[in-house]
């Protein structure tokens, strides 16, 4: 990833009442060497391989899709953001939303049918949103979090660094870097400015503090299902007080749930069986059960056919199970469904390494080279 000049920001971003008071040195180094349009490229260039690693995005839920992107437009227009705002539904059932710079997001279907209100979804989106546009993602970058992820995986194939080609074991595509753990103060401000970007949008803020409640339950009961969000968003003391001391400087009342809320959650909740199976199918890789996971994948992919984090998933599992040939077929298929996509050409590339077919896996990682200048 190319260095970043040394330019100030100045008026980034139009947030009334978002100024930090407290002080975090990241913030301050991010100052110096950031801009919107860096931030723009370096969410552009790593959105795939994020995508990836955390389970892949679902696109064959339209309605769940389009309410999404309403609902993150919705919040950058009340922040007043400069970057061009895009969320993707993700493959997972655990309770996760994620935001990198420039305004790419992730959100898991798990989290979605975990909330009770909208406005619990809505806390967390704006959570998220607040951390991309305060910056925090730059900051951890400049401390060495990112740097060089993306050019790395496209010189070295899908594969973990001294692996053989067709192992089970495939690179982590950045989330576990990408969303590293935030500093204490970082969640502080984020929460802050999330709480204030739903209730100028109309939302009510209460769905703030049932949300950090849950997962404190949760965290307390040692619930998987949080993990994620947790691991990177640990809830303390202090965060829950601070919240609910934000919340209650607000006058109560505001929108707790829609009519297109609910059309989301019903149709996530009609394709739930075929997600079930997929989270069964990599339980069961995870457990070297290759063929069992393939059996438990083969009824999803017929609900879902032309879902590719499904067909990437049967490739991977095909060519862990020693059949590189017949992961080929797979491969093409994720192709053919995101031939924009560099993570499809790396699987490609994976696969025919594992066949033994050089020339093409060179082949396919060349077109994920050009796929992510």
């Amino acid at each position: 990833m190319r260095s970043t000049r040394a330019l100030t920001l100045v008026a980034l971003l139009l947030l009334s009442g978002c100024q930090n008071p407290i002080n975090d040195p990241i913030d301050s180094v991010v100052e110096v060497v950031t801009n919107p349009e860096q931030e723009i490229r370096k969410g552009e260039r790593n959105y795939p391989f994020a995508l990836a690693q955390s389970g892949g995005d679902l696109q064959s839920l339209p309605v769940t899709e389009t309410y999404l992107n309403s609902l993150i437009q919705t919040l950058a227009q009340t922040a007043n953001s400069p970057f061009p705002w895009e969320i993707k539904l993700v493959n997972d059932a655990s309770i996760n939303a994620w935001a990198l710079p420039g305004g790419k997001m992730g959100v898991n279907y798990g989290l979605i049918l975990a909330v009770e209100t909208e406005a619990e979804l809505v806390s967390v989106l704006g959570h998220e949103m607040a951390h991309s546009l305060e910056l925090h993602g730059t900051g951890r970058e400049t401390f060495g979090a990112l740097v060089g992820l993306a050019a790395q995986v496209i010189e070295i194939g899908i594969s973990e660094p001294g692996t053989q080609p067709g192992s089970n074991r495939l690179i982590g595509l950045g989330q576990n870097i990408l969303m590293g753990q935030y500093s204490q103060a970082n969640e502080l401000e984020a929460d802050r400015i999330g709480v204030d970007l739903m209730v100028r949008s109309g939302f009510n803020p209460e769905g703030a503090v049932g949300m950090q409640e849950k997962l404190a339950e949760l965290g307390a009961g040692g619930n998987s299902i949080a993990q994620k969000l947790l691991g990177t968003h640990p809830i303390s003391r202090e965060r829950l007080a601070q919240i609910r001391e934000v919340v209650a400087r607000y006058p109560a009342g505001g929108r707790d749930m829609s009519p297109d809320f609910e059309r989301a959650r019903a149709e996530l909740n009609a394709a739930k069986p075929a997600l079930d199976q997929v989270t069964e199918a990599r339980t069961l890789g995870g457990q070297k059960a290759f063929q069992d996971a393939l059996d438990a994948l083969e009824p999803a992919i017929s609900s879902l056919p032309n879902e590719h984090s499904l067909h990437r998933l049967k490739a991977e599992l095909l060519v862990a199970d020693g059949r590189p040939r017949e992961a080929i077929a797979s491969a093409l298929r994720v192709r053919e469904l995101n031939p924009s996509d560099p993570i499809s050409e790396l699987l490609l590339g994976y696969c025919y390494d594992a066949a033994g077919d050089k020339a093409n896996a060179e082949a396919a990682r060349n077109r994920a080279r050009r796929l992510t200048q």
